[in-house]
């Protein structure tokens, strides 16, 4: 009896152990073949992150880039939750075509199975599934510690939350914004303005200002109405030069 009480205090001792440590466990493996989509559905606030996959037939690319046996290196997908989506500014997803919400997508996704572990010590820029006429389209990952890994697209920092699925070949990870690409936005998509500092512009030269402007238009007349005075003065001088000449030669005439 006592080899059964003492069994039973070493389990309790244990299950509290690990609810102490507070890490997400992720959500348990679909039967079958990995699909994101029921992945992302366990989760419960996903449900515009697989709107978008669908529309854009993203989740196809993904299970068959998940079924190749020349994907040896996986895959990560970062899924922004409803209130990150909620969070973006009023019409930024219907003011996009197809090809640029695909892109969209994509950007979320990383060519690479990583844990938080892996994270760590993962060497920037990396590289992501969406890519422009310039190229590949990447991120910067940070790390301040075992569970905290945050995650830069240039225009913003998102933070990874809970872990809804990890094992080898795929990784889901929530996070708490929609990455914006600067290859896709503007400074002037990020809500508010300031989620990224400005970037560094030359310093140009100042026009003169409008008070200066005005103190300048006084001296201008006063210029002008001096010249006018001198060219009045010098006619005058002139014509009486004239009246002068006139009278001493009708004098010597004389």
């Amino acid at each position: 009896m006592s080899y059964v009480v003492l069994a039973l205090a070493i389990s309790a001792a244990v299950v509290s152990t690990e609810a102490a440590g507070g890490v997400d466990a992720p959500s348990p493996a679909p039967s079958g073949p990995l699909n994101l989509t029921e992945i992302l559905r366990k989760g419960t606030q996903y449900n515009a992150f697989i709107r978008l996959l669908k529309d854009t037939e993203v989740t196809s690319q993904v299970a068959s880039l998940l079924d190749s046996d020349r994907n040896a290196d996986g895959l990560t997908v970062l899924a922004p939750t409803d209130a990150a989506f909620a969070g973006l500014r009023p019409g930024t997803l219907n003011r996009m075509d197809a090809q640029a919400q695909s892109q969209l997508v994509l950007f979320h996704i990383l060519p690479k199975y990583y844990t938080f572990v892996s994270f760590q010590t993962t060497t920037n820029p990396v590289r992501t599934q969406a890519s422009g006429q310039h190229g590949v389209y990447t991120v910067n990952v940070t790390s301040g510690g075992e569970r905290q890994v945050n995650v830069s697209s240039g225009l913003m920092e998102a933070m990874l939350g809970k872990t809804l699925y990890s094992a080898y070949p795929l990784a889901v990870y929530s996070v708490d914004k929609v990455l914006l690409s600067p290859a896709l936005f503007g400074r002037s998509d990020v809500k508010d303005g300031a989620e990224a500092p400005a970037a560094a512009s030359k310093p140009q030269k100042q026009a003169p200002s409008s008070t200066a402007a005005d103190d300048q238009a006084p001296a201008n007349e006063a210029d002008a109405t001096a010249a006018g005075a001198d060219t009045t003065r010098t006619r005058w001088l002139l014509a009486s030069a004239a009246t002068a000449s006139a009278v001493v030669l009708s004098l010597l005439s004389c």
